[in-house]
């Protein structure tokens, strides 16, 4: 069969020698060599005399310099027999093909051994394979689809590799997927270039005026919102120096980050906004770097200002649990002692008459006892488990007394806006007005010329980004708010910290006080001031899930008692004053020194017919049984025993929920005489009202 001219049937079918591209090999498998003798005469008499040089290399190797495409001929020891002028553009002109090996190719032994197998692998299967990778070549790298396919030339068969250099098209896609993700990122985003490229290597001077000149060529709209922008648009063409000055710390770090090669650099920031607010940014810088020359950078930026503020109240409730730990230790026995100071006073005053000479200086001392007795219920509201003793009722008529009370006699004005319907909270009347009073003492403090000092409560409720720490979105909002001399923005920050205070004579517990009891209510405070204008301070106390708690106990007309008291205390000069304090009521009082006594005496009586109408019990005995592991065995003794726990210190939530642990009332130390007697008269009246 002669080929006509344009007839291309012979190379897609078989040749005159019985191979072709469509060849069977032994197995029957049919293979995709491309056989090159069918460009030649188709003749045996040509065959044999041409045998393997029917094709001219130098004819083939012409053909192959004519196209585009980086391509190779290699034979079956993996020698490289040709190489385009394509394919030695790519290395950088720093490749010699004569006589090479295709390993010769790549400098790295790994690549160059996946090379051989894949060689290896076309050769026994005649079959197309195509591969895509990161090719290096010398100094030069490139993304290449590689295609490997086997050819005849003759009798011998060799290997034709292709290289599609995929560099620029998988830069696009890359640009394309960078830029789809720089808009999409929950994170400010911008490019800035620099007006051309420069070298890393040359001196700091000119690169950081460069930096400061680099314009913003692209980001993405979050970045912008940051700075009251819609859109990054808005921002194009801006110089760094506009954005972020070369100045002061920043100039150094900016060439502390030069020195380190542009490499990524993370830092934050704290900048007034507008408003004059202080916003918070977290900020990493990454230089873009090609072939040693720097072309632009990224920066990427955050605003953590509510995580810093998150972070803040963390430390500040660490330093308050510490200062807990220690205040607590001490209230203790300081409470202790108190407690023996003003009995002893009370009981020396019955003895005087009111015109006795030492009966002022007596009255003197006991009041100085209670402003100790207030400093250490104070200290003892950091303690970590100082819990407030709660009950549901509305705040209006606390918030009223508190302010009115401590601005007895000042030169500043209370105003008040407080509504009737305020929902009822779960609070301690006793701590929450002292955190009122403390923060009226404040403001007052703040105005030494007069002033106006309004108070404001509402119901709200709080939803969204309004949403505070707080355990309910119902809440009670308390708005104190002073005309005064206002805090400076540098001390804001800290003025709920513990001894922190500006006062000459300042303690610098006052607004830590109010800040740990409102946290300890569950409720959240603020602070905002502006300097020559004044300060508000807004407190959030959630709402009661109960009703309020109208119903109290009747106080009694008179201190006088009677009937049997078991009173347990592990302090002699307590047990010896309570003694005496309670039998001068008409009380017939047993003091024990700790729990165990206390169950024995106790069921000792039991057994003889003469039960205890009260037992008092501390909570806390050193090395014995305190009151709480009392009660559990007193109740098995008697399950209607009446139980009033005592302690100094409450580290221990049954001061707050003393109903859950069998008790039916409390005595926080140091208590007075009043006090006490006040607290049997309450148990016993309500024991005879329900009966035994």
């Amino acid at each position: 069969m002669r080929m006509e001219p344009g007839d291309t049937r012979t190379m897609l079918q078989k040749s005159p020698n019985g191979s072709g591209s469509g060849m069977l090999v032994g197995n029957g498998e049919e293979t995709l060599t491309i056989d090159l003798n069918t460009l030649s005469v188709a003749s045996q008499e040509f065959s044999e005399i041409a045998h393997q040089n029917a094709i001219d290399f130098l004819s083939f190797g012409k053909l192959l310099e004519a196209i585009p495409v980086p391509t190779l001929l290699i034979d079956r020891t993996h020698e490289i027999k040709c190489a385009n002028a394509a394919f030695i553009r790519i290395t950088l002109n720093s490749f010699d093909p004569s006589r090479a090996k295709v390993t010769s190719m790549f400098p790295d032994p790994d690549e160059a051994n996946q090379a051989v197998l894949i060689l290896e692998k076309v050769f026994m299967e005649r079959k197309p394979i195509v591969r895509e990778k990161v090719l290096r070549l010398y100094d030069g790298r490139i993304w290449a689809r590689m295609h490997f396919r086997t050819v005849k030339i003759g009798r011998e068969r060799y290997v034709l590799l292709q290289i599609e250099n995929r560099s620029a098209h998988k830069q696009l896609f890359a640009i394309q997927k960078y830029k789809k993700l720089m808009k999409t990122f929950p994170v400010g985003i911008v490019e800035f270039a620099v007006e051309a490229p420069l070298r890393c290597s040359i001196p700091v001077g000119p690169l950081l005026r460069a930096i400061g000149n680099a314009r913003v060529v692209d980001g993405n709209n979050l970045f912008a919102n940051l700075y009251g922008h819609s859109e990054i648009n808005e921002l194009t063409g801006l110089r760094l120096a506009d954005l972020f000055p070369c100045t002061g710390k920043r100039r150094r770090l900016y060439k502390n980050w030069i020195q380190r090669g542009f490499s990524i650099r993370s830092f934050e920031t704290h900048e007034k906004t507008a408003l004059g607010s202080v916003s918070y940014f977290e900020n990493t810088l990454l230089g873009n770097v090609s072939g040693q020359h720097l072309l632009g950078f990224w920066w990427l930026r955050r605003d953590i200002s509510e995580k810093k503020r998150t972070e803040e109240e963390v430390l500040k409730g660490q330093k308050l649990e510490s200062l807990g730990i220690l205040a607590g230790g001490i209230a203790h026995d300081f409470n202790n002692f108190l407690t023996g100071v003003l009995g002893n006073i009370s009981q020396a005053q019955k003895y005087l008459s009111p015109d006795h000479k030492a009966f002022s200086r007596l009255e003197a001392a006991r009041n100085a006892s209670i402003r100790a007795k207030e400093l250490t219920r104070q200290l003892l509201t950091f303690s970590k488990g100082g819990l407030p003793i709660k009950k549901a009722a509305s705040i209006g008529p606390l918030l009223r007394d508190s302010v009115t009370f401590a601005l007895r006699g000042s030169k500043v004005a209370g105003e008040f806006v407080i509504p009737e319907n305020l929902w009822p909270v779960d609070m301690d009347e006793g701590q929450i007005g002292r955190a009122l009073h403390n923060l009226v003492i404040n403001a007052e403090q703040a105005m030494p010329r007069g002033g106006r000092l309004f108070v404001q409560a509402a119901n709200v409720k709080l939803k969204g980004a309004a949403r505070l720490p707080v355990t309910n979105e119902r809440c009670v909002k308390i708005s104190i708010r002073d005309t005064g001399l206002g805090i400076p923005p540098d001390i804001l920050p800290k003025i709920f910290d513990p001894y922190f205070t500006t006062k000459e004579k300042g303690t610098g517990l006052g607004l830590s006080t109010a800040y740990s009891i409102i946290r300890k209510h569950d409720g959240f405070i603020t602070a905002k001031s502006d300097v020559g204008i004044g300060t508000t301070f807004t407190i959030y106390l959630p709402v009661s899930s109960r009703f309020p708690e109208t119903k109290t106990p009747p106080k009694p007309s008179t201190l006088i008692g009677r009937g049997r008291v078991l009173l347990m205390d592990d302090q002699d000069l307590i047990r010896d004053l309570a003694n005496e304090l309670l039998t001068d009521l008409g009380y017939e009082v047993c003091a024990v020194k700790d729990g165990a006594e206390a169950v024995t005496v106790y069921r000792e009586a039991q057994q003889a017919g003469k039960h205890f109408e009260v037992v008092v019990m501390d909570l806390t005995v050193p090395g014995g049984m305190g009151g709480q592991e009392a009660i559990l065995k007193l109740r098995q003794i008697d399950p209607h025993v009446r139980a009033i726990a005592s302690s100094g210190y409450s580290n221990d939530p049954i001061m707050a929920d003393y109903h859950k642990y069998g008790f039916v009332g409390v005595l926080p130390k140091p208590y007075t005489l009043d006090e006490l007697a006040e607290a049997l008269k309450v148990v016993t009246q309500s024991q005879e009202i329900v009966g035994r």
